[in-house]
C-alpha cells in the first residue's frame, strides 16, 4: 500500500533528482495508485497538493531547513531532502494538519525507506519548524521562489510591482479551462450534459464559449469531454486562436501542434469544409493530438510527424493560415509546471530563441499571398516574444497587423494595436504568461 504522502515524495524525488516532468509523473503514479492499490480521491488529491505546493515553495522551504540543519539541503541524499521539503510544507503552509501527524509520518516514511540512521535528523528539523513555523526573512528570490537572474529581468522589463503581482499569480489554483466544439455541440446540450454530472461552469474571461468547471474527480470520465464536445485549453492558448481567426472552409497549419488544443481549436473554427494539417516532431506528441481529433470526430484534421526546422516545398503558398505556437522557455506556465523555474538557463533562453527563428525561416513560407500566420509561445521573456517579433517584420515579407479586431476590449493596448500581446500571470485574469502576434503575408 502506498500513501499519498509517500508518492508524492517519490514523484518529487523523481522531478529534482531525475529530471521528470512534474504533471507527467504525478499522473501516471495517481494511475498506477488508483489501480494497484484503489488509491481514492482525497488521498490523490493530497498527493497532488503536496507535489505541486512543495515543488512552488521550494526556495522558501530550502532556506527554512537551512536555518535549522548543520547539512544543507543540497547535500542531503534524494530522499530525505524531498522528505523534509514535503514536510515542511505541510507545517507552514497547510496549518489544518496537526503538526504530530507531519512529523510522525515523515519518520514512518525514513523508516520504510530504510533511512533507519537518519529518522532522529528527520524528526529534530521538523520539531524545531513545528514550534516556529513563522517563513524565513528572505529576498524575493526566495520568496516567490523563483531564480534571482529571473527575477531582476522580470523587474527590468514589467517593473517591481507588476513582477510581485506576476509572480504570486504563480501560486494561485485556476479550476480546469474548457471550450467548447461548437460545430458538434449546441450549449443547451453541454449544459444539460454537466447538470446531470453535478458540474459547475463559470465563463472565463475573453473568450466566447468557454467555461471554467468545477465538481468532477475526473474530467476524461464527464459526458462532455468523452463525446468531444469540450476540449481542455488554457484561455492564453484560446486566444492564439482566437486572434488567428480562420475563416469557414480555409486550409491551416499548426506546426507544433501538440497536444493539440489549439489545433483543435481552429478546426472548431473553420468547420468540415476546411482543412487543418497539425504536425510535431514525435510520435507521443502527434498521438496526444490524434486522441483529441479523434474524441471529436474533427475528420478533416490530418495529423503528421514532421520536423518545423526543414521546408517542405510542397506547402509553400498553400496555407490561408499558420500557427506558429513554437517551442519555448515555458515559463508563463509555471502555476502547471512550477519546476521549469529551477532548471531555466539564460543560455537555453538563447538558444530556445535561436530555433524560434531557425522555425519561423521557413514558417513564412508555407502562408498563402494575402494569408495569416501566428506566432505565439507560452513564456515571458523578450528574446522569445518581442525581438522574434521584430526579427519577422524585418526578415520576412509578413507585415504585423493589428489584434484589436479580435480581441475584447479589456485587452486592447498600445502593442496589440502594433500587433502583439504579451499575457501575464495576475495581470490578466485567468491567464498563463503567453505571447501572441499576428502577421499577413504581401499579396504579390
Amino acid at each position: 500500500m502506498v500513501t499519498a504522502r509517500e508518492l508524492a515524495c517519490t514523484v518529487l524525488v523523481q522531478v529534482m533528482d531525475e529530471g521528470a516532468m512534474s504533471h507527467i509523473a504525478l499522473r501516471e503514479a495517481l494511475d498506477q495508485a488508483t489501480e494497484t492499490f484503489g488509491m481514492e480521491g482525497r488521498d490523490r488529491r493530497f498527493a497532488t497538493a503536496l507535489v505541486q505546493g512543495t515543488l512552488e515553495r521550494l526556495l522558501l522551504l530550502d532556506a527554512k531547513i537551512n536555518g535549522l540543519s548543520k547539512t544543507p539541503v543540497k547535500k542531503m541524499k534524494p530522499w530525505i531532502r524531498e522528505l523534509l521539503r514535503m514536510s515542511t510544507y505541510q507545517l507552514l503552509f497547510l496549518p489544518e494538519i496537526p503538526a504530530s501527524a507531519v512529523c510522525n509520518e515523515a519518520v514512518k516514511l525514513a523508516q520504510k525507506r530504510k533511512f533507519h540512521g537518519l529518522k532522529g535528523f528527520v524528526n529534530g528539523i521538523l520539531r524545531n519548524i513545528s514550534r516556529d513555523p513563522s517563513l524565513p526573512d528572505v529576498d524575493d528570490s526566495a520568496r516567490y521562489s523563483q531564480q534571482e537572474w529571473l527575477v531582476h529581468r522580470w523587474e527590468e522589463s514589467f517593473g517591481r510591482e507588476q513582477t510581485e503581482i506576476m509572480m504570486q499569480a504563480f501560486f494561485e489554483r485556476r479550476p480546469l479551462a474548457v471550450r467548447r466544439n461548437t460545430s458538434i455541440v449546441n450549449a443547451d446540450t453541454l449544459y444539460a450534459s454537466w447538470e446531470r454530472d453535478g458540474l459547475t461552469a463559470e465563463p472565463v474571461p475573453y473568450v466566447p464559449d468557454a467555461w471554467y468547471l468545477k465538481g468532477f474527480e475526473s474530467i476524461d470520465r464527464t459526458e462532455a469531454f468523452r463525446k468531444g464536445w469540450i476540449q481542455v485549453q488554457d484561455v492564453s492558448s484560446m486566444l492564439a486562436a482566437v486572434v488567428a481567426a480562420p475563416e469557414k472552409g480555409v486550409s491551416i497549419l499548426d506546426l507544433c501542434a501538440a497536444p493539440g488544443g489549439k489545433s483543435m481549436h481552429l478546426a472548431d473554427l473553420t468547420g468540415s469544409g476546411g482543412s487543418v494539417l497539425a504536425r510535431d516532431l514525435t510520435e507521443n506528441k502527434t498521438r496526444m493530438i490524434r486522441e483529441n481529433r479523434e474524441r471529436a470526430g474533427f475528420t478533416w484534421m490530418k495529423v503528421e510527424e514532421a520536423d518545423a526546422r526543414v521546408l517542405d516545398e510542397d506547402l509553400i503558398d498553400c496555407m490561408d493560415v499558420v500557427m506558429a505556437d513554437l517551442p519555448c522557455s515555458g515559463l508563463g506556465t509555471m502555476g502547471h509546471k512550477p519546476e521549469i523555474r529551477y532548471r531555466i538557463t539564460p543560455e537555453a533562453i538563447r538558444e530556445l530563441a535561436a530555433l524560434q527563428r531557425e522555425i519561423l525561416a521557413q514558417a513564412w513560407r508555407y502562408v498563402k499571398p494575402g494569408g495569416v500566420l501566428v506566432y505565439s509561445t507560452c513564456t515571458i521573456t523578450p528574446e522569445e516574444n518581442q525581438e522574434n517579433f521584430y526579427w519577422i517584420a524585418e526578415n520576412t515579407p509578413l507585415i504585423p497587423e493589428s489584434l484589436d479586431a479580435f480581441l475584447p476590449e479589456a485587452l486592447h493596448s498600445e502593442t496589440t494595436a502594433k500587433g502583439y500581446l504579451q499575457l501575464l500571470p495576475g495581470i490578466h485574469k485567468g491567464c498563463d504568461g503567453f505571447f501572441i502576434s499576428r502577421f499577413r503575408k504581401m499579396e504579390r
